[in-house]
C-alpha cells in the first residue's frame, strides 16, 4: 500500500491512498488550487491520472476547495456525506459526479475497502477513515474535537496512522487568536490538542502492526512540529520501537511511504 499526505494544516488538506503501484489511487479531501496539488504529486512522482476518486471527510473550505476543479479535470467522482452535501456551494461540485453516503458506511472504492466512522467535529457529518488493502490497513482521523472512547473500536491493528496533533494548549491560550476561536478550538467539537492526540494513540490496540505514525493538521501558529516530536517520540518508541514517527507540514507534500 501506498500513502502519501500531500499537505496538513488549515491552509489546505490532501492525502493520497492506493494498494499497490498499478492500482487506483484514493485521494482523501482536496484543499489546495488545481496547480498546487499538481506540483505537489509531482515532487515526490504521484500521477494525477492515477486518481480514480475524491473522498472528502466533511466541507470545511481547508478540506474541500479544490475538490470539484480536480474533479472535473480528471474525471472522476467524488464521494461526500448527505449531510455534508448539503452544506457545500453548488458551484464547487457543479459538473461533478458525485456518490452521497452516510458516515458509518463501508465504501468500495479505487479497489479497496473504506470504513467511515462519525467524529466530533463542529461539521454538518465529519468522518474519519480506515482504508484497508491486500495486505495493509491505514486511519486517517483529523478535525476531532476529543479523544472519544469508540474510536479505539475502528483504529485497531493498524498498519499506518495519521493522527491529528493541532495545539499546544500553552501557545494556544497565549497565542494571537481572539477568545471566541480559542474556545472553539478546545471545545468537544474542536480540535485536538497535543495531549490529547497523545492519550488517544496511548489507548489504541495496534498488536504491534503499527510501522508509522504521523502527525499532521499541526496549527502553524499554536503549536510546533518540535513540540510535537518530543512529546511523541518517548510514547511511541514505548510502544514499539519499529515505529517510524513523522509530523505532517503545510507547506510540502511528506513522503510516500510504501507498507
Amino acid at each position: 500500500m501506498i500513502f502519501c499526505n500531500l499537505g496538513s494544516g488549515s491552509k489546505g488538506n490532501c492525502t493520497y491512498v492506493q494498494d499497490d503501484p498499478a492500482a487506483a489511487g484514493l485521494l482523501i479531501d482536496q484543499g489546495f488550487s488545481l496547480i498546487n496539488l499538481l506540483v505537489r504529486m509531482e515532487q515526490v512522482d504521484l500521477d494525477p491520472h492515477q486518481v480514480r476518486a475524491i473522498l472528502l471527510t466533511h466541507e470545511h473550505s481547508d478540506h474541500l476547495s479544490g475538490v470539484g476543479i480536480f474533479a472535473r479535470r480528471f474525471h472522476i467522482p467524488v464521494y461526500i456525506t448527505t449531510k455534508a452535501l448539503k452544506k457545500i456551494p453548488d458551484k464547487i461540485i457543479k459538473n461533478v459526479k458525485v456518490i452521497e453516503f452516510t458516515s458509518g458506511d463501508e465504501l468500495e472504492i479505487s479497489g479497496m475497502k473504506v470504513k467511515t466512522f462519525h467524529i466530533p467535529h463542529d461539521a454538518a457529518d465529519p468522518i474519519g477513515v480506515v482504508i484497508s488493502g491486500k495486505n495493509h490497513r491505514v486511519g486517517i482521523i483529523t478535525d476531532i474535537g476529543n479523544e472519544v472512547q469508540y474510536l479505539r473500536e475502528y483504529l485497531k491493528n493498524l498498519d499506518l496512522l495519521f493522527l491529528e496533533s493541532n495545539h499546544d494548549v500553552i501557545m494556544l491560550d497565549n497565542g494571537p487568536y481572539p477568545l471566541w476561536l480559542v474556545k472553539r478550538i478546545k471545545s468537544r467539537v474542536g480540535h485536538l490538542s497535543n495531549e490529547q492526540a497523545k492519550t488517544l494513540f496511548e489507548q489504541l490496540s495496534l498488536n504491534g502492526k503499527l510501522r508509522h505514525l504521523i502527525l499532521g493538521h499541526l496549527s502553524e501558529k499554536n503549536n510546533d512540529p518540535k513540540i510535537v516530536k518530543k512529546l511523541f517520540q518517548k510514547t511511541a518508541q514505548k510502544i514499539d520501537p519499529k515505529v517510524q514517527l513523522s509530523i505532517a507540514l503545510q507547506n510540502k507534500a511528506g513522503p510516500l511511504i510504501e507498507l
